[in-house]
């Protein structure tokens, strides 16, 4: 029997997953004006009130699980291997749980998403992510050229505290780019827009120091272009973007280079490899793609079970403000830098057991979002989450990118280009009110 319920009590969830996006990307700068860290602990505060819609809503959450199974399977797999392995290794209960959290709020939060979040919610949220661009555009000038900050302290809406300003930064220019490019190539919006968002994220990236950007950039135009439907007219936007990039590129680089002399060269391929391989901080810290091999052999000298399963989900873990929430490896290992990588904590955690799961639900949430695409050509929702999907694989090893509070963006917006309105708990059938499909 289908129960009919008014907007207003459907409509608060939705909300709430809005209101996390926008949240998420403000909180940084009133933390960087002095507010409380704690601040943050909201996020969890929504987590936990969607979960409880979740529970509610049990047959639209249901068949959302239930068509895509293995994205929760592998999950289910990642925390069961880590739980067991904390349990012969004596981890601690609240170090357990932070784990949970630390890993888990993202798992509900896709889910909610693709419950709650239909394509007219999209397209506002597009809009929404275009105008706080535009802020972050003008704050990133003035923290610039009127605080005189530049490289780490850079970071628009996401405050001037080193470390999250940059890594979150980073993450929101390549979403706001693929927007931008999608929004072009698959819905004709003006090429005006698209140069405006361009150029803007060109010139942050500049002042912001943040060079990986270049190369995501990248990634995202060659996946975007060669999925866009092929037409004559498409073909001639892929010659001008090609060209236009070419000369920014040209321009930009320079620039770089000439405000910050220790990158000269950065962009050619020796110099990329070095910088990716060597410790991060040239005191004998992990490198990005050397981190799993040296906690093989440095942390874990050689321990085959470590090196599979890790040392159990939680205790490896840490907090910046809390000395409850520090574990004894943490606290041993601090110095190695390995919680500023998101591989290098799974691994840590859960071994390459856990590396691999992890890196598998991202190789298919991007098959999923391939196929969508496949069947729904030029749908610029599905092409933007799968050039997210991609890079998500690369922020795996960049950063700690996928596993503090700037992950919110990256798994809505992959859920985004999962949405199916035939797969939603609820169908609109009037004006001001919802049919659910389900008791509650």
């Amino acid at each position: 029997m289908d129960l009919i319920v008014k907007t207003g009590k459907l409509r608060f969830p939705k909300y709430l997953v809005c209101f996390q996006l926008i949240y998420v990307c403000f909180v940084q700068l009133l933390i960087s004006a002095g507010l409380p860290s704690a601040l943050t602990l909201l996020c969890d505060a929504v987590n936990i009130v969607l979960l409880f819609y979740l529970l509610i809503y049990t047959k639209g959450t249901a068949r959302v699980i239930h068509k895509y199974l293995p994205f929760y399977v592998i999950y289910f797999l990642f925390f069961l291997i880590g739980t067991v392995t904390a349990l012969f290794n004596n981890g601690e209960l609240i170090l357990w749980l932070w784990s949970l959290r630390n890993f888990g709020r993202f798992v509900v939060f896709f889910t909610a998403a693709l419950v709650f979040i239909d394509p007219k919610d999209f397209r506002k949220i597009r809009k929404a992510v275009y105008v706080i661009a535009h802020i972050s555009f003008v704050l990133c000038a003035y923290q610039f050229l009127v605080k005189k900050l530049k490289g780490d302290y850079i970071g628009g809406v996401f405050g001037t505290t080193k470390g999250p300003a940059n890594t979150y930064l980073n993450v929101f220019l390549v979403i706001v780019f693929a927007l931008a490019l999608t929004d072009w190539l698959c819905r004709n919006k003006g090429f005006i827009h698209f140069a405006v968002i361009c150029c803007e994220c060109i010139s942050v990236a500049v002042v912001g120091e943040l060079k990986f950007f270049f190369i995501e950039m990248v990634i995202v135009a060659l996946i975007c272009l060669a999925l866009a439907k092929k037409t004559y007219k498409m073909f001639s936007k892929v010659l001008f973007i090609v060209t236009i990039g070419i000369v920014l590129l040209g321009v930009s680089v320079p620039i770089m280079y000439r405000m910050f002399p220790s990158f000269n060269d950065f962009f050619h391929v020796d110099t990329i490899m070095k910088n990716v391989t060597e410790s991060y901080t040239g005191s004998g810290d992990l490198g990005r793609l050397t981190a799993i091999p040296e906690i093989s052999t440095r942390l874990f000298k050689g321990d085959l079970s470590k090196i599979i399963f890790g040392i159990g989900l939680g205790n490896g873990e840490y907090s910046d403000s809390h000395r409850i929430l520090q574990s004894a490896f943490y606290l041993k290992y601090k110095d190695i830098n390995y919680v500023w990588f998101t591989d290098a904590i799974v691994m840590v955690q859960n071994g390459l057991a856990g590396v691999a799961l992890f890196v598998l639900w991202i190789f298919y949430v991007a098959k999923e979002l391939f196929v969508r695409f496949s069947r729904k050509r030029n749908n610029g929702m599905i092409l933007t989450a799968f050039a997210v999907s991609v890079i998500s694989l690369f922020l795996f090893v960049y950063n700690i990118s996928l596993n503090c509070e700037i992950a919110y963006l990256i798994y809505a917006f992959m859920a985004f280009g999962l949405i199916d309105p035939d797969f939603m708990g609820y169908n609109r059938i009037r004006k001001n009110r919802y049919v659910l499909k389900g008791d509650l």
